[in-house]
């Protein structure tokens, strides 16, 4: 998985509430969203720096790896390209800390993991075809979870902010799957970044890095249809320790 998504997973999948997400690559892989539990290390002695671009490079260098389905290790897959603009503010050390580790595991039988990064996601499940969701099951679910809420986010961010693609909430904490294109009872759908209720992926350009997410929540947030799905992000950000993440490659 890219190395982005650690860092932006201290804001799509970590403890942050704020929107905006860094998109600077680390050399460690995930918004958003991402090795977990890596803690700041001292310098070594006589090679300490002082300055500015030392700081950040350390800061991205230790960003907890939450792309992992376990949280631990490193992945090495292709960069992502930066933005063009003013660069982002790197992730406060609080941030860093508190980035949510993937401890369930999500997986797609429509996407296909890949040695050298993200699978491919098939044309059928974005704008240029179906534009419907793949099959997702996930495992992992602690004991006690109220409910399930899956989301679907671009890697990259779209205004200097995260950008949701899909948002499901109210599953019920039994499920282990979503089928494609197909809603269990109870689900509540939300609105996305498109303005519309439902699932979207159209990339505007050749192509884009996605991150699929399930979170556990040990309450119900209880949303009404229609929700906005960046505001539902933050309320589950503040009671959600358990997420899995699947990344996934779409190129026309």
């Amino acid at each position: 998985m890219p190395a982005v998504a650690a860092l932006l997973l201290a804001g799509c999948g970590g403890g942050s509430s704020e929107d905006e997400v860094t998109t600077t690559p680390a050399s460690s892989g995930d918004r958003a969203q991402a090795g977990a539990g890596q803690k700041s290390g001292s310098a070594a002695p006589g090679k300490t720096s002082n300055s500015p671009q030392s700081k950040t490079g350390s800061a991205q260098a230790q960003a907890p790896d939450a792309a992992s389905p376990q949280g631990k290790g490193q992945k090495h897959g292709q960069r992502v390209t930066i933005p063009k603009g003013a660069p982002e503010q790197a992730p406060t050390p609080a941030q860093v800390a508190s980035a949510t580790v993937a401890d369930m595991t999500l997986e797609s039988p429509a996407i296909t993991p890949s040695a050298e990064g993200p699978g491919r996601l098939p044309a059928t499940y974005t704008c240029g075809g179906e534009n419907s969701w793949p099959t997702l099951r996930w495992t992992g679910v602690p004991a006690g979870t109220a409910e399930l809420a899956l989301f679907a986010m671009n890697m990259q961010p779209v205004e200097g902010k995260l950008f949701v693609d899909w948002a499901v909430a109210g599953l019920d904490p039994g499920l282990q799957e979503i089928e494609a294109g197909k809603l269990p009872r109870g689900a509540v759908i939300g609105t996305n970044g498109f303005g519309k209720r439902g699932y979207s992926i159209c990339p505007s350009g050749a192509g884009e890095i996605y991150m699929f997410a399930v979170y556990a929540l040990p309450t119900s947030l209880s949303p009404k249809p229609g929700f906005d799905a960046r505001e539902l992000r933050k309320e589950v950000l503040g009671v959600s320790g358990n997420v899995g993440l699947l990344a996934a490659l779409y190129a026309r």
